[in-house]
C-alpha cells in the first residue's frame, strides 16, 4: 500500500485553513470594492450616452449588469473557497476517526 505524504492535520491546517482564509478575504475584498465603485454615484449622466453606458443596448450588458455580475461571481467564488476548505477539514478530520478506528481493532499482544 503507497505511504500517504501528508497527516490529517497537515491536510486540515495546511490545506484547509488557506482555502477558509482566501474565501473569507475575497468576500471582504468584492464588499470593499463593490461598496467604492456604488460610491462613485451616477457618473454616467443622465444622457443617451450614460443610458446606453449604464443599461446597455440590443442584447449587449450594460455596466448595470455587470457591477451586478461582479459581485454574484465574487461571492460565489468567494463561498466555493470556504466550501472546498470546510471540506478538506472534514477529509483530515475522517482520516483520524478512520486511523483511531484501525487501532482500535488492531488486536493486542500478550507481553
Amino acid at each position: 500500500m503507497p505511504y500517504m505524504g501528508m497527516s490529517p492535520d497537515t491536510v486540515k491546517r495546511s490545506v484547509a485553513r488557506p482555502f477558509t482564509t482566501e474565501g473569507t478575504d475575497l468576500t471582504k475584498g468584492v464588499v470593499i470594492e463593490t461598496n467604492r465603485l456604488y460610491t462613485a454615484g451616477n457618473f454616467w449622466g443622465d444622457d443617451r450616452a450614460g443610458r446606453l453606458f449604464y443599461e446597455g443596448d440590443s442584447g449587449s450588458p450594460g455596466y448595470r449588469d455587470m457591477i451586478e455580475g461582479v459581485m454574484g461571481e465574487g461571492h460565489a467564488l468567494a463561498g466555493l473557497c470556504v466550501r472546498i476548505g470546510d471540506r478538506l477539514f472534514a477529509m483530515g478530520t475522517n482520516v483520524e476517526a478512520a486511523e483511531w478506528e484501525a487501532i482500535a481493532q488492531v488486536p493486542r499482544m500478550p507481553w
